[in-house]
């Protein structure tokens, strides 16, 4: 029984740190989608525009006209309700946006469908679909 504890510290030691080594290797889309989530909840909208593919971010309001949309706007609530691979490559994610309007303090929410897409190399994953709707 004394052996078998002199080498279940050492056991468990290796194991904790093995279980983290695997934690730290993320795959980019995770990266770029939850750092887009991260974003909008904390209502970080000059951070969420740069995660937006730079051909829709042309087609979209200039950031500055934007950013007086959204200033008001403080997210509560972030819900992932689905998200599905597509046979394209892309990934297609619907998200419940609880939120308040500080100008009325009239909490809202919305559902905004996500699409995104990744680079040739699939090292950086882009929201096609840009910011949400409130």
């Amino acid at each position: 029984m004394r052996a078998m504890r002199k080498y279940l510290a050492p056991l468990l030691a290796a194991l904790v740190l093995l279980l983290a080594a695997c934690a730290s290797a993320t795959h980019p889309k995770v990266d770029m989608v939850a750092e887009y989530g991260n974003s909008v909840r904390w209502s970080d909208w000059d951070m969420a525009w740069q995660i937006i593919d730079p051909a829709t971010r042309k087609s979209l309001v200039l950031p500055g006209e934007e950013q007086d949309r959204l200033k008001d706007i403080k997210v509560t609530g972030y819900t992932v309700r689905s998200s599905e691979p597509q046979e394209d490559g892309t990934l297609v994610q619907v998200v419940e946006i609880h939120f308040i309007n500080q100008a009325t303090q009239v909490e809202h929410s919305t559902r905004d469908r996500q699409v995104w897409r990744t680079d040739d190399k699939g090292e950086h994953w882009w929201l096609t679909t840009g910011l949400p709707e409130f």
